[in-house]
């Protein structure tokens, strides 16, 4: 006999809503939703179906529904408020904030959460990429301060000019060769993604290639002004499989060891906590 839904964790990152349905043996299956849109209404529906015929409590991360709290802090402290949203009754996850630079941590924060409590004597600092690329510096299980870069909505749309397909394979060696010219002299980044382009207009370049050479210059940049976050540090990396591959090839070519952890498992963990905290 299958358990009964005894409560719904979801996160939203960007306009990717991710739900687990909680049984009450504690076992949970999970569901990505894509939204047209991210406002109360949308989300709200998104939810009531993830509930089905069982109107059973909701626990909400990623969202703006509630302010998001200042840095330094531990995400353990923080605690779901419940509101209304579009005539549902959730608990809302605050994110993390921070006044300078400034910056906003909504969907990875559950993520984050979940990979302390699963490392909790870890120190160093977690890369997140995302729809907002975060460098999270973490210390005694708070976050320090963080840094983000808006590296792969970038990719998505320079990929989209270029005709290239973001989601695509890409050579591994012009990815690496890029990040790292790109890493040397980051001030050469808007020219060398006009090289790119025109390569891409001349049609002499492979679609892989160009990829590669998109991506690595973009995150060579990223890692140019992330320099004070990794260098030195022990580093952890948390992204889907289509992220976690090239900043793992890049990372590793910079002869950086990077710890891998999987983004559902963590956003899950992390999710849990705040369920039996709240």
């Amino acid at each position: 006999m299958t358990a009964s839904c005894s409560h719904i964790v979801a996160n939203l990152d960007g306009n990717e809503l991710q739900v687990w349905r909680i049984a009450d043996d504690g076992t949970s299956a999970s569901e990505l939703v894509a939204l047209a849109d991210s406002d109360a209404a949308s989300l709200a529906a998104a939810l009531r179906n993830a509930m089905g015929e069982s109107a059973v409590p909701v626990l909400l991360a990623g969202s703006t529904l509630v302010p998001p709290v200042a840095v330094p802090g531990k995400p353990s402290d923080l605690r779901p408020k419940e509101i209304e949203l579009d005539g549902l009754t959730v608990h809302a996850l605050p994110g993390l904030c921070q006044n300078a630079p400034a910056g906003v941590i909504l969907g990875a924060t559950a993520r984050i959460e979940g990979f302390l409590r699963l490392n909790p004597n870890w120190d160093g600092v977690i890369c997140l990429p995302g729809p907002v690329n975060h460098w999270v510096h973490v210390s005694a299980r708070e976050v320090v301060s963080f840094q983000g870069a808006l590296t792969w909505p970038l990719a998505q749309s320079l990929a989209d000019t270029m005709r290239l397909d973001s989601t695509g394979p890409f050579d591994r060696s012009a990815l690496t060769q890029s990040a790292a010219d790109s890493l040397a002299k980051p001030e050469t980044l808007a020219a060398r993604l006009a090289s790119v382009q025109a390569e891409a207009v001349v049609g002499q370049t492979s679609k892989k290639v160009l990829l590669g050479q998109l991506l690595g210059t973009l995150i060579g940049a990223e890692l140019a002004a992330a320099r004070p976050y990794w260098l030195g540090q022990n580093l952890a990396l948390i992204a889907e499989p289509l992220l976690q591959s090239p900043y793992a090839a890049v990372l590793e070519a910079q002869a950086l060891p990077v710890t891998l952890a999987d983004p559902d498992r963590m956003c899950l963990e992390g999710l849990k906590r705040a369920w039996e905290d709240r």
